[in-house]
């Protein structure tokens, strides 16, 4: 299997600093598109709504609001917390699961199953939680993509943005909003995401250095999943069926992976040194979870270069034992593609020995 490699030449810190430059040059040029310098001439968020669980977990809901030269979007986003005196860390979570009729159609990724988003469980053990509804501004359909964030900074050319940078570029902006509300510690944020979502979230985290965490769940192809060699979904499904989630020079590598300049192991090592965590089902043969597990132990390498552990094995691990105590943590429980509360025990655990919430 020819993989390009992360490092082509020297392996130094000093060396890599320029090296992630180049990747995330690669990865934008060939598979997520360019991310525009937008120079927004105005933003605002409202908070029209408040209330307080049975719980005592608080709830707010909010919407951002973005102006270019007289046009406007925006997009929601809710927060979940029980006060305290001292500021939060937070796990923002994408969700892009709320309007395509695609989407309805599968309810185990509804936005408020407790299984998906637990608040009680999150809150309880010390962390903030945001909800993000990245779809507002960017929806999850091949005739309505366009609209939103897209009609302010236009695709343009066969490496301009798709869906997945856009969930990206309004992620980073929620976390903009963090960063001013002293009751949440902005410097101990994890960006999640399931499925389409976790594709979006290692992006998301890979461009973004402030999120001090990065977990992926199920994110298969054009996520955590290597390209080359991978059973289940192909470029060739994924830009069949949903063209518009990545830039137009990705398609074009359908069905001859091989010639790719870039692979997914180089996505991941672009969160090093941060934690990242990734997950997979058994049965999600679509997602290839061997696959995504081989790009982690690749990407390891980065970690070891910038003095951080990687995966701490290199054989895949049965069923429901986690492999958590390296930079990169993995693991693969029963059944199939989704999230599930198994799922956020290990991530909260993981999360919880970093930063001891």
């Amino acid at each position: 299997m020819n993989l390009p490699p992360i490092f082509p030449g020297e392996k130094t810190p000093g060396a890599w600093k320029e090296r992630r430059t180049e990747l995330l040059r690669l990865l934008s040029e060939y598979e997520y598109g360019f991310t525009p310098e937008l120079r927004l001439t105005g933003t605002s968020c409202t908070t029209p709504w408040t209330w307080t669980l049975a719980s005592g977990v608080r709830v707010e809901t909010h919407r951002l609001f973005f102006e270019k030269d007289g046009a406007v979007c925006s997009m929601r986003f809710e927060l979940f917390f029980r006060p305290s005196a001292q500021p939060q860390p937070v796990i923002l979570m994408i969700d892009v699961f709320d309007a395509s009729p695609e989407n309805l159609r599968h309810p185990e990724l509804g936005a408020y199953s407790s299984a998906r988003l637990p608040v009680e469980r999150i809150t309880e053990q010390g962390f903030a939680a945001a909800l993000i509804h990245a779809d507002d501004l960017c929806s999850d359909s091949p005739d309505t993509f366009t609209r939103g964030i897209l009609e302010l900074a236009p695709r343009q050319g066969a490496s301009g943005w798709g869906a997945i940078g856009a969930w990206a570029w309004g992620t980073s902006r929620v976390l903009d909003e963090l960063e001013r509300d002293s009751r949440f510690d902005a410097g101990r944020a994890a960006v999640l995401g399931v499925s389409r979502a976790g594709k979006t979230a290692l992006w998301c985290g890979a461009q973004d250095e402030r999120f001090a965490a990065v977990i992926a769940a199920v994110s298969g192809c054009g996520g955590a999943s290597l390209l080359r060699g991978k059973t289940g979904e192909h470029i060739r499904h994924m830009t069949s069926s949903f063209p518009y989630w990545t830039c137009e020079n990705y398609a074009s590598f359908a069905d001859r992976e091989d010639e790719l300049p870039v692979d997914q192991h180089m996505l991941l090592a672009l969160c090093a040194p941060r934690p990242l965590y990734l997950s997979d089902a058994i049965e999600d043969d679509w997602a290839d979870p061997h696959k995504a597990f081989e790009a982690a132990v690749l990407a390891g390498e980065a970690y070891r270069v910038l003095g951080a552990k990687g995966l701490s094995a290199e054989t895949f691990p049965p069923v429901h034992e986690p492999i958590a105590e390296g930079g990169i943590a993995y693991h693969v429980r029963t059944g199939g593609h989704g999230l599930l509360a198994y799922d956020w025990e290990q991530y909260l655990r993981f999360l919880s020995r970093l930063w001891k919430a």
